[in-house]
């Protein structure tokens, strides 16, 4: 119904009215009342529309008193407010049909005087409903520039909630897409979500947030109040979004500089580090995930991290940056005083990737060196050089730390390529011939072996089968390449040619 309508009973307490008489479905009298129209024809019902008084004579139906039942019931299905009649001209005889359709359907059907011109019944209550309307319009206006002003000065989305309670009289709660809180008000107070009304907040034909509202049911002031609080919060999200993408555009061009090579000067990162909220003060790690990793198209997963980083954040008094560029995550971990603070990250990120809440369940991550921030984009090639690594050579954790696999780094930028190749292919061909041909993995079991540095649990762990797979696995090695892993040396030498040929294999 409209809710900026008067009541039944409101429009009974007019002058011209105070003689009429409820005969049957008084439990409507709340009802709202938005129009009032004359019945002239018996086919009334497609003409019949929500919030309306229909008044009447029932001369159309005056030789068929069983049509009043109907008429009822048509009323109540199009959300009419009641039906006013004067019996004693036509209807002589109200049918019981018609009373008990009326009770049931809480439908008020209201006898009225003969000697009141219809005419003058319906100036009244079109007066009493348009004096109503205009005094909400008035209202209505009002809270919208206050609400507006408020906006406009800039005081803070805060400001309006508390405005919005104290009209109100009622606590308020707006929350993001997510369902994360924006603003409470009273501040502190707990607002039961599954109890309250609630309104989308639209912007741009997207729902950026809920508005909700700590009250059972609303009078017609309350309706225009929340109307326009509604308005008035969407704007406001509107300002905050314009003003997040203003600033995340200047932040992702500030890391574009950042990571490029030919990154800014000391003094240019001090001064945009600062106002881009990347604290140039602090040392930073950059750590990459896996290029085919989606993350940007996966709400979820991003959601994760920034819960992850805002609690870790918080904790650390040093703030994480999460940007994705192509699909690709690229994170910013900052470092307050010394490696342990630096390397908690590390934990946290390693538990987050094994939790397995997510559908990326084997996302890997490279991590670079720490390095002061007009610096970083060493740390952001160390990261993918890691991850590059970590995927050539078998890692078995999802995290890989540059420091762990430099040396590999190191070998892969040997030039002499062409020695090295002989090199490999003298000690390590055959192995690599007998996979190809059999379908086996004697070359990564053997690479696996050695970085282990010869245990045969790890490398089996590692593999994921029985140790004594792993003894039969060695054995076919020594025969096929006669290799022998007696001295340091020559476990180094098969080590370095194996990393040089995963590094460079195309």
């Amino acid at each position: 119904m409209n809710s900026t309508g008067v009541s039944v009973r409101e429009v009974l307490e007019l002058p011209i009215l105070k003689d009429s008489r409820v005969l049957s479905g008084a439990n409507g009298l709340d009802r709202l009342v938005s129009y009032i129209d004359i019945m002239e024809i018996p086919e009334i019902k497609p003409w019949l529309r929500q919030g309306e008084i229909l008044l009447t004579t029932a001369y159309s139906i005056r030789d068929d008193s069983s049509l009043l039942p109907k008429l009822v019931e048509d009323l109540a299905s199009a959300g009419a407010a009641a039906l006013a009649f004067k019996p004693e001209r036509f209807i002589h005889q109200i049918p019981e049909e018609m009373i008990e359709a009326s009770d049931r359907l809480r439908l008020p059907v209201i006898a009225v005087p003969v000697g009141i011109p219809s005419i003058d019944i319906t100036h009244s209550v079109m007066e009493l409903i348009l004096d109503r309307q205009s005094a909400l319009l008035r209202q209505a206006e009002g809270i919208y520039k206050k609400l507006t002003a408020m906006v406009l000065e800039n005081r803070g989305i805060q400001a309006v909630a508390d405005a919005v309670c104290g009209m109100l009289d009622s606590s308020v709660c707006v929350v993001d897409s997510v369902g994360e809180a924006i603003v409470v008000s009273p501040r502190g107070s707990n607002h039961d979500f599954e109890h309250s009304l609630q309104w989308n907040i639209v912007v741009d034909k997207e729902i950026v947030g809920k508005f909700f509202l700590q009250k059972k049911g609303l009078s017609a002031m309350d309706q225009v109040c929340v109307d326009q609080a509604r308005l008035v919060f969407a704007l406001e999200l509107m300002r905050r979004k314009t003003a997040e993408e203003t600033e995340k555009r200047l932040r992702g061009d500030f890391i574009d500089e950042l990571l490029s090579d030919i990154p800014l000067t000391k003094a240019n990162t001090l001064k945009k580090g600062l106002q881009q909220g990347l604290n140039p003060n602090l040392l930073w790690r950059v750590a990459v995930f896996a290029e085919e990793v989606q993350i940007s198209l996966n709400k979820k997963v991003r959601a994760e991290l920034v819960s992850l980083f805002k609690s870790e954040g918080q904790k650390q008094g040093a703030h994480p940056h999460l940007e994705v560029r192509g699909g690709r995550g690229i994170l910013f971990l900052p470092t307050r005083s010394g490696e342990g603070s630096s390397w908690s990250w590390k934990e946290r990120l390693a538990a987050w990737l094994q939790q397995g809440n997510h559908p990326q369940q084997t996302l890997i991550l490279g991590i670079g060196k720490s390095y002061p921030l007009w610096e970083i984009a060493k740390s952001y090639q160390e990261a993918k050089k890691a991850l590059f690594i970590g995927q050539r050579t078998f890692v078995s954790t999802q995290s890989i730390r540059y420091e762990e696999v430099e040396v590999y780094d190191i070998i892969m930028e040997i030039s002499d390529k062409e020695r090295l190749t002989s090199l490999f292919r003298s000690k390590l061909e055959s192995i690599l011939e007998y996979d190809q041909e059999h379908g086996t993995e004697l070359l990564k079991t053997l690479f696996i072996y050695l970085e282990a540095g010869g245990s045969t649990q790890n490398t089996a762990e590692r593999l994921y089968i029985h140790r004594n797979s792993v003894k039969y696995r060695l054995e076919r090695i020594r025969e096929i390449a006669n290799l022998k892993f007696d001295s340091d040396k020559q476990r180094f030498e098969y080590l370095f040619c194996l990393v040089w040929y995963l590094m460079n294999k195309v």
